[in-house]
């Protein structure tokens, strides 16, 4: 299926059937890779009879959302930008050593910060120590990332608890990329079951929303 899914994005790329293709074609670059185009990740839904696959767009950290219709022909249902999401949950302090920061818990972050490493840019350098738990790189759902990360928080609850405590930590920073499009974001929902497992962890949500890209024309 996922040799026929990118077969056919290939063709509806090259020759447009849906007006949106047409549409997002004019102010989107595809990112391709020995002309095919780069599927960043395949979902299938097979209760919904769907799968969706996400298209890596140049320069840009959103993708392009092909969806499909798998209940008997193949075929593309619906195209739409989805956005980048990224989960992170970070507990810092000035105070406390990296090593006992990673003593308060059994989970291995997927990085550290050591006080007086450098940013990434090289110019300034880190005043803390701390851990970072993030989501999944791949794209996908808000509820499925949160899901996800509050899976592998919950191995071991009563570290994380002990991490917020000694840290003043309890967020988790969800960041959201939208592709600007025409300036209507949505997508945004927080079932009762994720705010539950928030509330058992004593942790929180702080979202950071933006949009980037180009508008619709309006030729």
């Amino acid at each position: 299926m996922t040799t026929t899914i990118t077969n056919i994005i290939t063709d509806e790329l090259l020759n447009p059937t849906f007006e949106m293709t047409r549409q997002y074609l004019k102010i989107l670059e595809i990112n391709y890779e020995d002309n095919i185009p780069k599927i960043a990740k395949i979902e299938l839904n097979q209760s919904q009879n769907q799968a969706t696959a996400y298209v890596e767009i140049k320069n840009e950290s959103f993708y392009l959302e092909f969806v499909f219709d798998t209940t008997d022909n193949l075929e593309i249902s619906g195209v739409n930008t989805a956005p980048f999401i990224g989960i992170s949950f970070t507990p810092t302090s000035e105070e406390l050593t990296l090593e006992k920061l990673l003593s308060l818990t059994t989970i291995n972050p997927t990085k550290t910060i050591s006080k007086g490493d450098f940013f990434s840019n090289g110019k300034f350098e880190f005043t803390y120590n701390g851990l970072e738990f993030n989501s999944t790189s791949e794209p996908g759902r808000l509820e499925h990332k949160l899901n996800s990360l509050l899976d592998l928080l919950e191995t071991d609850i009563e570290g994380i608890k002990e991490l917020s405590k000694q840290t003043k930590c309890n967020d988790l920073f969800v960041t959201i990329i939208y592709h600007i499009g025409n300036g209507n974001f949505t997508g945004l929902h927080i079932d009762t079951q994720i705010i539950n497992r928030l509330s058992k962890l004593g942790l929180e949500l702080t979202f950071d929303i933006y949009a980037t890209g180009n508008k619709f024309t309006t030729e």
